[in-house]
């Protein structure tokens, strides 16, 4: 009987362990003044986010846009996406400069490299968010070079 136990009580962590590892791959990751400045400065990745408030009309309309966008850009090693609200964090939002809603904003080693306005769909923000990746990247490795 014993036996039985173990394997129930076994199998219930695999399940609470296999959860958490899923939760803590989430695609989109939520940033606040605590976590925002330590994650942009990680090495050799992008993190695009996007600063709204839950009030404003235009982040509703987003909908579920930016949970899509981290699923599809989840392959991407180099490319974290997150997302702060400004509604509970509006210190790190004026830090980072943000006066309107949404703002979407690409940093690369701490440092703001872009700002996305173009159209609201997955496939442009994918494509702009590669891009200025691929440019950071490559600015990073040219002054890295020069400072050898």
């Amino acid at each position: 009987m014993r036996n039985h136990h173990h394997r129930a009580f076994f199998l219930l962590l695999l399940t609470i362990t296999t959860c958490l590892i899923i939760q803590t791959q989430s695609e989109v990751l939520t940033l606040t003044s605590d976590t925002l400045s330590d994650k942009i400065k990680e090495k050799d990745t992008a993190w695009f986010v996007k600063f709204c408030v839950p009030w404003c009309k235009h982040c509703k309309k987003l909908g579920s846009l930016w949970d899509e966008l981290g699923k599809v850009m989840e392959k991407e090693d180099e490319i974290e996406i997150g997302e702060v609200d400004c509604g509970t964090d509006k210190a790190v939002c004026s830090k980072v400069d943000i006066h309107s809603y949404p703002t979407f904003k690409v940093f690369y080693d701490g440092e703001e490299v872009a700002k996305y306005q173009g159209k609201r769909d997955v496939e442009s923000l994918k494509t702009f968010v590669l891009e200025e990746a691929e440019k950071a990247a490559a600015k990073a490795q040219l002054d890295s070079d020069k400072e050898l």
